[in-house]
Parts: C-alpha cells; structure tokens; sequence
C-alpha cells in the first residue's frame, strides 16, 4: 500500500476576545493570555511554522486587520482556508463570549442558532461560521477546532 509523502501545511488561527462593546458582557480576563500560551504551545511543540499562526485581539500593538471584528474574522478564516490541499492541518480557535439567537431559517431543531461574539458587539452566526471555516475543506484536510465559549457544543453542527 502506498503512503503519502506529503505532510501537507500546518495552519492555526486564534482569536481572543477579551471584551465585547455591548451591554451585558463582562470582560474574559484571560482570553488574551489563554490565546498567546496556545500560539506558543502550537509553534513549539507541534511545530505549526510562526508564520502560519494567526492571532487575533483588540490590542493597539496589532495592526487593526488582526483585531477580531467580525469582518476581520471572517477574512482571516477565509484566508486560512483558501487553497487548502488534503494533508492540511488547520486549527482554530476562539475564546470569547458566545450565545444563542433565534433560528430565522427554521433549521434548528430547538430554534436557536449558536454565535460568536467580535469585540465589536456583532455576532457570527454558526451556519456562516461552517460555511466559511468548514464548507471549504477537502477531503484529507483536518481541521480541530476549539472553543472556549458559551454554548459552543453544535457551533459547527456535526463534521
């Protein structure tokens, strides 16, 4: 039986959303720090190369496109995936808050979609989320994704 040679590429993004701008919700006092120690535990012990470890936080030392708004989210998972191969890592993850909505679609069997909340107070509904992070994926190609979130447990529905 013939084994592929190809280890394929290794790639993380990480978004930390320590505050949000809306009423209601208190500041995750380690989000920043969680997402740094995993960067670092990635590049060094699983060897993602530095320059594919993406990580995002409303920080004034990053430039603005690394700060987890919602479109910046968005862009940073579609550039992630983008030309992915089968043998291809990717990792994602997200620490912030997390919430329901009411399902407007009717394709949720408790009415309630999942979302993520960007620190801008807007949110990403779960079905966007699979579209753009999972959709694209081919076969062979692994994704782990780990959230540190509320209501968290069907964000991407069953991959």
């Amino acid at each position: 039986m013939a084994t592929s040679t190809n280890a394929g590429n290794k790639k993380a993004l990480l978004i930390a959303v320590r505050s949000v701008n809306k009423k209601g919700f208190l500041p995750l006092q380690h989000a920043h720090e969680d997402a740094e120690s995993l960067k670092c535990l990635l590049i060094d012990k699983f060897n993602y190369p530095e320059a594919n470890v993406v990580l995002m936080k409303h920080d004034v030392k990053l430039p603005k496109h690394l700060w987890p708004s919602r479109n910046n989210i968005l862009e940073q998972i579609t550039k992630m995936v983008t030309n992915a191969s089968a043998n291809d890592q990717f990792f994602f993850y997200y620490s912030g808050h997390g919430n329901q909505v009411t399902c407007k679609h009717h394709t949720e069997t408790d009415g309630k979609d999942e979302v993520i909340y960007a620190y801008t107070g807007r949110y990403i509904v779960d079905n966007k989320l699979r579209k753009t992070l999972v959709d694209p994926l081919p076969p062979g190609s692994t994704l782990f994704a780990l959230w540190d979130s509320c209501h968290s447990e069907t964000i991407l529905g069953k991959c």
